[in-house]
């Protein structure tokens, strides 16, 4: 059998001089580390930046979560402030169990500010996120948006927007002035109000059971194609939703161009989902 011992290590009890460390440290072999400079990823012009993968322009849906709740105005108004500045991953199991708690603006604005902190928690902010939620949701109730209401929001899309509209006034159908179904709600950003408008708003004014106009009158546009939004996701999904068409959309701009039979045959023939330097927004 072998010793299983541990090994004696047996100390020196002679005197260490200077000579003997001068010897010690003059044999070690000193190391030295170059920091490496790192160079941040310069983007060729004209591509879309996107963590979400472009699918083939042949399957029905990006992959967003406004595809799967766009048809439901409160969900998809709760999903758009959970998703904005916050990954997907970490906001879609707060969402659901959100909306299985407070499946209605009824439900959410009699929350337990408490209660509802301790659900928002994994993402952070959680006090003023569930303090704005409660706050939108007294509002629903107190205003619940309308075809026939539109309210100011200021610089959106644009710098200098909304400027002529009063903080409190209220624009009907007729007032040609620019004004948005949804933006008396507290806590609705631009991300948010992009994806009311993408998603939902044909289908609150009464001209489309979805947003892409279906059962919509001959010739009807829909809103999806007047937004031109910051999100790099919802830029990404425009992008795709054109292409569909057989343009080439310009983000920057909302600018669009045909997209050549080449280009489009490429397109129909891709089976697999392109990464988000592939997807280009000027060159065919």
């Amino acid at each position: 059998m072998e010793d299983q011992s541990e090994p004696l290590i047996l100390q020196s009890h002679r005197r260490v001089t200077r000579s003997m460390v001068k010897n010690v440290v003059s044999d070690t072999k000193v190391v030295k580390f170059e920091k490496r400079k790192t160079v941040p990823r310069k983007v060729p012009p004209g591509v879309v930046v996107s963590a979400s993968r472009i699918p083939p322009i042949s399957k029905e849906r990006f992959g967003l979560i406004q595809e799967t709740v766009g048809r439901d105005l409160y969900q998809l108004l709760v999903a758009a402030v959970l998703w904005n500045r916050t990954r997907g991953s970490q906001a879609r199991p707060v969402f659901q169990k959100l909306i299985s708690q407070y499946p209605t603006p009824t439900h959410l604005a009699e929350a337990s500010f408490s209660d509802l902190a301790d659900l928002i928690r994994p993402i952070g902010l959680y006090n003023s996120r569930a303090a704005r939620f409660i706050a939108f949701a007294k509002t629903w109730l107190d205003k619940p948006p309308h075809k026939s209401r539109r309210y100011r929001k200021l610089y959106y899309p644009l710098q200098g927007d909304s400027l002529d509209i009063g903080r409190d006034e209220v624009l009907d159908e007729d007032d040609v002035r620019q004004g948005w179904e949804v933006a008396h709600l507290p806590s609705l950003g631009p991300y948010a109000i992009d994806s009311y408008r993408i998603f939902h708003r044909d289908i609150l004014r009464g001209l489309a059971d979805d947003w892409n106009g279906l059962n919509a009158v001959r010739g009807f546009e829909p809103e999806w194609k007047r937004v031109v939004p910051l999100d790099k996701e919802l830029r990404a999904y425009l992008r795709w939703m054109w292409l569909k068409e057989g343009w080439i959309w310009d983000p920057e701009t909302g600018d669009k161009i045909k997209a050549s039979e080449e280009r489009m045959e490429r397109e129909r023939d891709r089976s697999r989902s392109l990464s988000p330097e592939g997807f280009r927004v000027r060159k065919q």
